[in-house]
């Protein structure tokens, strides 16, 4: 249950569709880092081709797939079952946000350089 938290509130922050396509692209070998309200950190690995790495707060790696649509983002983890979420548009390198995720709590979400 944690790791499905995990992946529907990366969801959250991410940008779909033409107009929002920027995010995505400047995700691409880039870290989407999430931080929850307990402090502790997630680090997403988006991929042109679909794919996603996830680096868990305890150690856990997960992969999967992922398929943006509309205004939303699905995230299907290897053996797991899909989470869609709300996306955020324009996101660059460099820039920090909060949004509420999926279970009504606070996160902090940024877009790093590199991997």
């Amino acid at each position: 249950m944690k790791r499905f938290a995990m992946l529907t509130a990366v969801a959250a922050m991410l940008a779909a569709g033409p107009v929002f396509a920027d995010t995505m692209d400047n995700a691409y070998s880039n870290t989407i880092v999430v931080t929850y309200a307990n402090g502790a950190s997630s680090r997403y690995h988006f991929n042109a081709d679909n794919t996603f790495a996830l680096h868990t707060p305890d150690g856990q790696h997960v992969s999967g797939t992922y398929e943006v649509t509309g205004d939303q983002i699905c995230l299907t983890p290897a053996g797991g079952q899909r989470a869609c979420a709300p996306l955020a548009a324009g996101k660059n390198v460099g820039d920090t946000w909060t949004q509420t995720a999926t279970d009504g709590s606070q996160i902090t979400v940024a877009l790093e350089a590199g991997r």
